[in-house]
This record gives C-alpha cells, sequence and structure tokens, in this order.
C-alpha cells in the first residue's frame, strides 16, 4: 500500500516520490528579518523544499521569575533572559513578510 499525499500545489511526498528536505532556522536570524530572509535563500539555494523557525509564547513557556532573571551572556540581546527571547521572536506582520519573500 502506498502512503503518499499532496503537501501543496503539486508537491507530493510519500512513497516513490523524493525527501521533503525542511530547513531549521530556530533563531538563528537573531531577531533580524534580513538575516532571516538570507538563511532563506541560503537554504533554497542548498536545495531545502522549505524552512521552519521557532515561535514561542514566552508567558506560557517560561515562568516569570524565569523571565525577570539577569543575562549577562556575550551573546545576550537583553538585560534579562525575558528580554533576550522577546528580542528574538518576530511579530506576526514579520513573519507575514518572511512568507511573502
Amino acid at each position: 500500500m502506498e502512503r503518499n499525499f499532496e503537501l501543496v500545489n503539486g508537491r507530493w511526498i510519500g512513497d516513490g516520490h523524493p525527501c521533503f528536505i525542511i530547513a531549521e532556522i530556530g533563531q538563528n536570524h537573531q531577531g533580524d528579518v534580513n538575516v532571516a530572509k538570507q538563511l532563506i535563500k541560503m537554504a533554497k539555494d542548498s536545495g531545502a523544499d522549505c524552512v521552519k523557525f521557532q515561535k514561542s509564547h514566552l508567558s506560557t513557556k517560561f515562568t516569570k521569575s524565569v523571565l525577570e532573571r539577569t543575562y549577562d551572556s556575550p551573546h545576550a540581546f537583553g538585560n534579562t533572559y525575558g528580554d533576550h527571547k522577546r528580542f528574538l521572536e518576530f511579530s506576526a506582520d514579520q513573519y507575514r513578510d518572511l512568507m511573502q519573500y
């Protein structure tokens, strides 16, 4: 029994179809939409079929005390862990821009 389904317009996955490659961008964009676009282009040029970002609801994922904790890493984008994580989160408008790209 073949297991196939159409993922998007004419792009099938399953038995007898090529592997569907998802490039993980996560938060490697460092909060910068232009960097995210460069990573999307690099993934496409490398043969990826799509990219994946990370989106979190921080107040559900972390406690208030964790979000308020001082964050003094040399790679920090804020003074607290919450500020750092919020800096890395794209807005809905930014995600729409990336989807158009």
